[in-house]
């Protein structure tokens, strides 16, 4: 009886976790905030970074909602991104150009929001391409910018 038990947990475990794919985060890095150049920045580049994160499987071909639209964040992500580049002096290399690689990317994704909120998806391979690879941009830079925060 015991064994049976312990086999059936193993084949639940096993079952449960064969179809699930991961997904990306934005963790911050293991730092004190008494070693972090912006510790007064940090609650909000780690509330943006769980908000980017919550986006990427509505980004998988779901459509979402327009009031709970991915792209409604990203005046969020430009304020904290222009508080940060205000004290960008403290930050280490990478978090600078960082910087940059989000403002890119901001850019990149502002004529993205018919695709956000159709889900990440379109008819249209171009704007499929141009709009995810924006996304990727965006998620990848402010990763490194958080982790350099």
């Amino acid at each position: 009886m015991r064994y049976s038990a312990v086999a059936l947990v193993l084949l639940l475990v096993g079952c449960g976790s064969a179809g699930t794919t991961s997904l990306p985060t934005i963790t911050p890095a293991v730092t004190s905030s008494s070693s972090s150049p912006l510790p007064e920045l940090q609650p909000r580049l780690d509330a943006i970074g769980t908000l980017l994160t919550a986006c990427l499987p509505r980004l998988r071909g779901e459509p979402v909602d327009p009031v709970d639209n991915c792209a409604h964040l990203m005046p969020d992500v430009k304020s904290v991104i222009d508080e940060v580049e205000k004290q960008a002096g403290k930050l280490p290399p990478n978090g600078r150009s960082a910087v940059e690689q989000v403002r890119r990317a901001l850019t990149g994704i502002e004529p993205c929001e018919p695709w956000f909120a159709a889900g990440g998806s379109s008819t249209d391979g171009q704007l499929d391409a141009r709009c995810g690879k924006a996304w990727d941009e965006l998620f990848k830079g402010y990763t490194t910018l958080r982790n350099a925060a």
